[in-house]
C-alpha cells in the first residue's frame, strides 16, 4: 500500500468512525458523498489560493474534513448545511474556532446577501461547494449571478457536468447551460477528482471547477431576456437548424430570415456551433415576441432547457 492510499484509507476510517458515533450515514435522496481522498482535498484548498484574508462560503461542509483544511490556511469560514444531524457533529467537532460559523438552510433559498451585508470582505468572498446531483444546475446559476456577493466559486460536479461547462461550440457537451455561464464567468476546470475520493463511492467521477465572477455580462445587449429566449429556442431541439428552431419558437420565418442576414449566421447552422457573442448580436437582429421578451429583471438564465436532456443529469448515487 502506497502513503496515498494509506492516508486515504485512515480519512475515511476517520469518517466512517465520526459517521457512527452520531449514528448517521451517507442519505442517497440528498446526493451525499463525503470526501476522503486528503490528496485531492489540499488540491482544492491550493486551487482556492486561501489566506487569513479570506472568507470563504462553503456549501454541503459534509463531515468537515475540507472545512479543516480551509480553516488551517487561516481562512474564515461560514457553512450552509441542511442536515441537522451533520450540523450537530460540525458544531462538534468545530467547536471553539471563532473562525468557523455553520447556518441551517437550504442553499437554494439561503440569503447569502444578509449573511454578508456586515463583512468587509462581500463581494470578495469565495464560495466552496461538493454539489449535490439534484441541485447543481440551480444552484449554479443562482450562484454565478451574486457578484456583488463572490469574487470567485469552486464547485465540485460531476465530470460530464464540468464539461458541459467548459464546452467550446460545436461540441456535444456545449449548450444552454454554457452560455449562461460563459454570460456571467470565466470557468475553467481545475482538478480532476476520481470517484474513489468519496464514500460512498459514486459511481461516476467528478471535478473541480473554478467560476471567476465577471464584473458585468460578457456581451451587452438591450434586452437580456431575449438573448437567452434565442438560446432557449436554439437548443430546445438540437436536430434543427437555427432558423426552423426560432421559427418554432415562435418568431415569423421572414423576421428570423431577415435577423440572420443581417448578423451573417447562416440559416442551416445548428445551434451548437453558436458563440455567445452571435447569439448576442442576432438577439438584438430579433425583435421581441412578447412583453415577456423585454421585460426588465426579465433576463433569466436559459439554465438546462434542451430537448435532448430533459431531466438534466444523470442521477449521482
Amino acid at each position: 500500500m502506497t502513503r496515498t492510499d494509506t492516508a486515504r484509507a485512515s480519512l475515511l476510517s476517520q469518517t466512517q468512525a465520526l459517521l457512527h458515533a452520531h449514528g448517521l450515514r451517507p442519505l442517497r435522496r440528498r446526493g451525499q458523498n463525503f470526501l476522503v481522498d486528503p490528496g485531492v482535498r489540499d488540491r482544492i484548498v491550493a486551487a482556492a489560493g486561501l489566506s487569513s484574508e479570506s472568507l470563504v462560503v462553503e456549501i454541503g461542509p459534509g463531515t468537515g474534513i475540507l472545512t479543516e483544511a480551509m480553516l488551517r490556511t487561516g481562512a474564515s469560514v461560514l457553512a450552509v448545511e441542511l442536515d441537522r444531524a451533520l450540523i450537530r457533529l460540525l458544531s462538534e467537532r468545530l467547536a471553539g474556532n471563532p473562525r468557523f460559523t455553520i447556518r441551517s438552510a437550504d442553499a437554494l433559498e439561503f440569503d447569502f446577501a444578509q449573511a454578508l451585508h456586515d463583512d468587509p470582505r462581500r463581494g470578495r468572498a469565495l464560495v466552496v461547494a461538493n454539489i449535490p446531483y439534484y441541485i447543481t444546475t440551480p444552484l449554479i446559476l443562482r450562484l454565478v449571478r451574486q457578484r456583488d456577493l463572490f469574487e470567485s466559486l469552486f464547485l465540485t460536479v460531476q465530470r460530464e457536468v464540468a464539461e458541459r461547462l467548459t464546452a467550446a461550440p460545436g461540441r456535444k457537451s456545449y449548450g444552454s447551460l454554457t452560455l449562461a455561464c460563459q454570460y456571467r464567468a470565466s470557468v475553467r476546470s481545475v482538478v480532476a477528482i476520481p470517484r474513489t475520493a468519496f464514500h460512498p463511492v459514486p459511481e461516476v467521477d467528478s471535478a473541480l471547477v473554478r467560476f471567476d465572477l465577471l464584473d458585468a455580462p460578457r456581451v451587452r445587449v438591450a434586452e437580456p431576456a431575449r438573448l437567452f429566449a434565442v438560446i432557449r429556442a436554439a437548443f430546445g431541439v438540437r436536430r434543427k437548424t437555427l432558423r426552423n428552431a426560432l421559427c418554432r419558437a415562435g418568431w415569423p420565418a421572414r423576421d428570423v430570415e431577415t435577423a440572420l442576414d443581417r448578423v451573417a449566421v447562416a440559416a442551416m447552422r445548428r445551434g451548437e456551433t453558436l458563440t455567445l457573442d452571435e447569439f448576442a448580436r442576432l438577439s438584438e437582429a430579433l425583435p421581441a415576441r412578447t412583453s415577456r421578451d423585454r421585460a426588465p429583471g426579465g433576463d433569466s438564465d436559459p439554465g438546462d432547457d434542451e430537448e435532448t436532456e430533459p431531466g438534466g443529469f444523470a442521477k449521482r448515487p
